[in-house]
């Protein structure tokens, strides 16, 4: 990320984002309640992928999984969410150009599909290590994921307009 090009907002939001992932309030007499907690950092990754190309790359992403993975400790293995992220990246810079055209509740279906794929290859994956049942609950997160991603747009969308320019100002205005 080139802080003279707008990376400093990129990484001030992605590092919003992990704070109020890696530390959210305590549920208290509700242990159900973390499986509706959304992913902030893949939709806010999602997001700059598509608006900002080229500002978000890969091996930032994979970096900025494996901090959140230092973060989280034991309960995680080291560099699981680094190569979600990553993943996470590389699906939405691949798909910009379609995604630019889809409309809003179309780029949050797209999301609910990479995020429950990515959070179903981290369960399997915490399943095999650490010899943890497998649920479909695990996937609720990328639902809340999908159903935050439109509050995601709407904050950073006039921040990605003036990070960007008119191009991508106008792609998004069509895809609403």
């Amino acid at each position: 990320m080139n802080p003279r090009h707008g990376g400093w907002l990129i990484a001030l939001t992605l590092l919003l984002a992990m704070a109020a992932s890696a530390f959210s309030l305590p549920l208290g007499s509700w242990p159900w309640a973390h499986w509706l907690l959304p992913s902030w950092v893949l939709a806010l990754l999602y997001f700059w992928s598509v608006a900002a190309p080229g500002r978000t790359g890969m091996f930032s992403a994979w970096c900025l999984g494996l901090l959140f993975d230092a973060i989280a400790g034991a309960s995680h293995p080291f560099g699981i969410h680094g190569i979600g992220f990553a993943f996470t990246v590389f699906v939405a810079s691949q798909l910009r150009e379609r995604l630019l055209l889809y409309n809003l509740l179309q780029r949050a279906l797209v999301l609910l599909a990479v995020a429950g794929v990515v959070l179903a290859a981290a369960a399997l994956v915490r399943a095999v290590l650490f010899d943890l049942p497998l649920s479909w609950l695990m996937l609720a997160p990328a639902a809340a994921t999908a159903v935050a991603y439109p509050l995601v747009e709407w904050l950073l969308r006039p921040l990605a307009n003036r990070l960007v320019g008119h191009e991508v100002a106008g792609a998004y205005r069509r895809g609403w």
